[in-house]
């Protein structure tokens, strides 16, 4: 769809290579990340990685990127080409998908991310039964003490990108809490 949009749009960019490699590579890792995103797949490549991803995570417990697999991966494809059919060319290439590698991780990492919320008030009862009818999550509850509130309960819940949203509604209906949100990048069990 987007070639029979931009085919017969009359805008031609001469440009040197570097800006054509810079915004080419960006607008290709956001394509290749919504497609990724929702479970598509271009070509082998993302078959392959999607493979090892899954195998590796089921046999260590780890949450694991494809994107340095796939950065591998056609890197391998990129220096053969650069042996057989032209250097120039396939360092072009080859740094058009650095670039787009780095959105794709930027914009996959994003949305898997786990996030950890932490909450801190001196009501919790209604927070956790919020929090466990409207998400389906539990929460570790611990005593704390604050150096002006004085005695206080700390509730620590991790959520998806997607419920975090949802997070904060249930926060800002209990007033009288204070609350953090960090990104988790790995969860051992």
């Amino acid at each position: 769809m987007g070639l029979e949009v931009f085919e017969r749009v009359p805008f031609e960019l001469n440009t040197e290579h570097f800006l054509a490699v810079a915004f080419g590579g960006a607008l290709l890792g956001l394509g290749l990340a919504l497609i990724l995103r929702v479970g598509g797949c271009i070509d082998g490549s993302e078959i392959l990685a999607n493979i090892i991803v899954d195998y590796l995570s089921e046999k260590t417990g780890k949450n694991y990127s494809l994107t340095y697999i796939l950065l591998t991966f056609n890197a391998c494809v990129y220096i053969t080409a650069f042996f057989v059919i032209n250097q120039n060319a396939a360092l072009l290439s080859l740094l058009v998908y650095v670039v787009a590698t780095s959105i794709i991780t930027n914009v996959t990492d994003h949305f898997d991310a786990i996030k950890q919320v932490t909450i801190i008030t001196k009501n919790p009862d209604n927070i956790i039964k919020e929090i466990k009818h409207e998400l389906n999550k539990t929460c570790t509850l611990m005593n704390s003490y604050g150096m002006i509130a004085g005695e206080n309960k700390t509730l620590i819940c991790y959520v998806s990108y997607f419920e975090l949203q949802k997070m904060k509604e249930i926060i800002s209906r209990n007033k009288g809490s204070f609350s953090t949100v960090s990104t988790v990048d790995e969860i051992l069990r």
